[in-house]
């Protein structure tokens, strides 16, 4: 009877530390995995470089296996209406995802009607209205200031708050660019979260331009400030030493203002 009673005792002993077990063992597979969430901002920083927003359908829980090499999104079927995602690792995964994909800016037929004109032939009449709610880029991670942008920091976000100023629609116009403050996860990307993205630095080599009726002469300079095209900048000619004012007409050229 003690003999049973022992052996009843470290089964309930045994099935009281179960519980432990399987939640540390979860959260280490749940690390291995890569989730649909996961997939949701490849996809997004895909069609954002791209200038389109989406809603890929998939589901935000569900799991595929790690990839070391990194998920690779390319389109199906000629649009990007559909895409594949596949991951390279032996064992890797291969799935096509809808994306609903969206162009920016895009306007909406909102009704469609065959009409009589003048002439007693029928014409096709279509009513055209923008979209209610706009589109934004938005960080897809907490980013911190003094950091640089790239494709996988940002996604497109449909929002109906048309009051803004200064936000974003295009990836191209703020990969590579340096943060100015501190920013959250989903936080709208505006034009003052952003350093200038100066087209001469100061310091910077430039050629200096001078043109005189048909003679064109140029040399070779430093930009004294930074500048964007169309600005008025100083730079000091290399060649003669001397400070010589001129209009920023490209990323490495100021054009000498004449007399």
């Amino acid at each position: 009877m003690k003999f049973s009673s022992l052996v009843v005792r470290k089964i309930f002993i045994l099935l009281g530390m179960l519980p432990a077990v399987v939640f540390q063992v979860v959260p280490s597979f749940a690390n291995q995995m890569v989730s649909g969430a996961d997939l949701k901002k490849e996809i997004h920083a895909f069609l954002a470089a791209r200038s389109f927003a989406g809603d890929p359908a998939i589901s935000d829980a569900r799991l595929f296996p790690n990839c070391s090499k990194g998920i690779k999104v390319k389109p199906m079927f000629g649009s990007i209406k559909t895409v594949e995602l596949s991951c390279a690792d032996p064992g890797g995964f291969k799935i096509a995802i809808r994306t609903n994909a969206v162009k920016l800016g895009k306007h909406v037929v909102s009704d469609q009607k065959t009409n009589m004109n003048g002439l007693g032939r029928k014409v096709l009449s279509q009513e055209v209205q923008a979209p209610e709610r706009s589109f934004f880029l938005v960080l897809s991670r907490s980013l911190q200031k003094g950091e640089v942008l790239s494709e996988g920091d940002i996604r497109v976000k449909q929002t109906g708050n048309q009051n803004l100023s200064g936000y974003f629609t295009k990836a191209s116009d703020v990969v590579g660019r340096t943060l100015k403050k501190t920013l959250s996860v989903d936080q709208v990307l505006l034009s003052r979260h952003l350093e200038i993205d100066w087209d001469i630095r100061k310091g910077q080599k430039i050629i200096i331009q001078s043109i005189a009726g048909p003679v064109t002469i140029e040399n070779s300079g430093v930009a004294r400030v930074d500048a964007q095209i169309g600005e008025l900048i100083k730079a000091e000619n290399e060649q003669s030493g001397k400070i010589v004012e001129g209009i920023v007409v490209s990323r490495k050229k100021i054009r000498v203002l004449t007399k």
